[in-house]
């Protein structure tokens, strides 16, 4: 699905936030002085896209997407308490210094305007996210090849079995070493090898691996990548039958 006009975030952005000022100047206009009303939207337009720009750029990939629910909430707050206090000043200086616009409802005021803005655009940055997230589990939901979930860092990982080379125990915790990374899970082997499919093979109490990505083998250890995992002595007849 295309998100942007003519595929140019850039002119999309900039075309938003002229039509952004272009709307609200008009509608903040009073007794016909369009110009007054322009020129106050024009300067507070920076503060309002400091606060959206913070949210979808480092807010939501921060902490929303990463499940950080509370941070996430702080930050937000924060955020629109900055964005108020700076608005109302900006309100103040150019009114004149007017002491009538240095008021607890004046603040209330801006907060609530700054984050009907930042509402509406974090509306379109998720479900942008959520249509992305859609599409990736249609694509492995249709693949052939078998995924598993394994929690680490907070999150919940969807891994293609052919992506993973071994998985070593480390105490309470097992380390899932893929093709390109390395995941750290606070669980069992025991409990990672009841999820396995067929392919994976357990040749040491702290070593299961995929047969399809050994390199090579002998009757002491395999060879997976540049790695060399030792074969436990009573895991050796299972692996004569199975190599």
């Amino acid at each position: 699905m295309k998100y942007y006009i003519f595929n140019s975030k850039i002119l999309t952005h900039v075309l938003f936030w002229i039509s952004y000022f272009l709307l609200f100047g008009f509608i903040w206009t009073r007794e016909g002085n369009y110009l007054d009303a322009y020129t106050l939207e024009f300067v507070l337009l920076p503060v309002r896209i400091m606060a959206v720009y913070v949210m979808i750029y480092m807010l939501i990939p921060r902490f929303l997407e990463r499940e950080q629910y509370m941070k996430f909430g702080l930050s937000y707050v924060l955020l629109l308490l900055v964005s108020g206090i700076l608005q109302t000043l900006i309100v103040y200086f150019y009114r004149g210094a007017d002491d009538s616009v240095l008021t607890l409802s004046a603040l209330v005021r801006n907060v609530v305007l700054i984050n009907s803005t930042v509402v509406v655009i974090a509306s379109f940055k998720i479900f942008k996210l959520w249509q992305q997230q859609q599409a990736t589990n249609k694509a492995i939901q249709t693949d052939s090849v078998p995924i598993i979930e394994m929690k680490a860092d907070k999150r919940t990982y969807r891994l293609r079995t052919s992506d993973i080379l071994y998985l070593e125990s480390l105490g309470n915790y097992v380390t899932c070493h893929l093709k390109d990374k390395r995941l750290i899970s606070y669980t069992s082997l025991n409990e990672c090898a009841s999820r396995l499919p067929g392919n994976f093979m357990r040749i040491h109490k702290s070593y299961i691996v995929n047969r399809e990505n050994i390199t090579s083998y002998n009757a002491e250890d395999i060879e997976i990548g540049d790695k060399r995992l030792p074969i436990g002595r009573a895991f050796r007849p299972l692996l004569i039958v199975n190599c």
